[in-house]
């Protein structure tokens, strides 16, 4: 029946935009949906434009402790960052986490952390909402950094969580560009080259502060007005999650 036939038989059309307003319902849950399952509709901040000047770039540098070498089959045991803006260190933090499997002696040789030392501390599920927010709107930074990547990536994927936007500058390849006189180029070693104390290494924050010193050190004798274009050319480009 059309509406004026309605009207004449004394009935009262419904409106019609209320089926526009049920389509648009429709057509946006998937997208509610989504974001109530990450836990936030906000979107994530925008990483910083490659013309922007590097002292006005906030960094996150991050270090992953872990039971082994295979993101598929190890675990994380530890998650170290410091965030450092114009040479200034902001801020530092880390999480013991439960791996939920034994960590080999021999990997407690490296790191020291023990069983004993994980079994009541979180899960990376419920670590990771904090190390989201920690690094919101910086530029990330990590030693031989695809290994850290991997071990992130994969717990996230685990855990059904959305991987870091972030892009990530790989230390290990800046320091080659930039010490290639160091005989190493692990941490202790461009540490030692650079003439940066290394007081504790093989922890997840102590190596972390030691990339943000030589890092910044470096970063110190060069001219003004590097910008972040400069530090993605020698580190030979970002890498993403």
């Amino acid at each position: 029946m059309t509406p004026q036939g309605m009207l004449r038989a004394g009935k009262q059309p419904k409106p019609r935009w209320s089926a526009c307003w049920l389509a648009l319902a429709l057509s946006l849950f998937p997208i509610l949906a989504g974001a109530a399952e990450s836990g936030s509709s906000t979107p994530p901040a925008r990483n910083p434009a490659r013309s922007t000047f590097v002292s006005n770039v906030t960094f996150v540098v991050f270090d992953t402790e872990t039971t082994g070498f295979s993101s598929t089959s190890d675990r994380m045991v530890e998650l170290g960052v410091v965030k450092f803006r114009n040479g200034k260190m902001l801020e530092e933090k880390s999480w013991l986490i439960n791996p939920g499997r034994k960590i080999p002696y021999w990997a407690t040789k490296v790191h020291g952390i023990t069983d004993q030392d994980v079994k009541d501390q979180p899960t990376f599920k419920d670590v990771y909402p904090e190390f989201m927010k920690f690094i919101s709107g910086s530029i990330l930074m990590a030693h031989n950094a695809r290994f850290d990547i991997a071990f992130i990536s994969e717990e996230a994927r685990r855990a059904n969580l959305e991987l870091p936007h972030n892009l990530v500058i790989d230390s290990l390849s800046l320091f080659r560009r930039w010490f290639p006189q160091s005989k190493s180029h692990s941490v202790e070693a461009v540490a030692k080259y650079t003439q940066v104390d290394t007081l504790v290494l093989h922890r997840a924050v102590a190596d972390s502060m030691y990339v943000f010193l030589i890092f910044d050190k470096e970063l110190k004798s060069k001219n003004t007005g590097v910008k972040l274009r400069d530090i993605y050319d020698d580190c030979g480009g970002p890498l993403k999650f």
